[in-house]
């Protein structure tokens, strides 16, 4: 490779990632924060859409827009989900090796890492019943979807 390390430059990448990152750990951190944004933004034009059609007063005209929102976020929603599971089915027929950056098991994790450190400022704000629910459902994901 040419690149074998990447150095974070700024005080809150360091306080919030480690200071010295693998390039694989880095590729991890990219796929996690787009598939996260993309399910933030899919959810709220989900909402966005949901309102719309609330305050559309059944008129055809104002309908049309919010049912087209809802499906287009719905069909996102979709197609990011679908993404996680079939890019490592591919990588691994063309040869490639993914398994360090782009597993679903890997990519879940990691965007909990960040769901944690950007959008709670209190980890005590996670009860243990919350951390029991996630690591359950982490450990319930096959290690490596060989049966997909």
């Amino acid at each position: 490779m040419f690149i074998e390390t990447a150095y974070a430059s700024t005080q809150i990448a360091s306080s919030v990632f480690e200071s010295r990152m693998e390039i694989w750990d880095f590729i991890l951190l990219a796929i996690s924060i787009v598939v996260l944004f993309a399910w933030v933004f899919s959810i709220w034009y989900i909402l966005w859409g949901g309102i719309l059609l609330i305050l559309s007063w059944w008129k055809d005209e104002k309908i049309k827009p919010a049912i087209n929102s809802i499906r287009y976020s719905l069909i996102w929603l979709i197609v990011i989900v679908l993404s996680i599971f079939v890019f490592p089915k591919i990588a691994w027929m063309l040869w490639m090796d993914v398994t360090n950056y782009a597993s679903p098991d890997k990519i879940f994790t990691q965007i909990r890492i960040l769901w944690d450190k950007f959008f709670w400022n209190n980890s005590s704000y996670l009860d243990s019943w919350n951390i029991d629910m996630w690591n359950w459902w982490i450990d319930s994901l096959p290690s490596d979807f060989s049966d997909l």
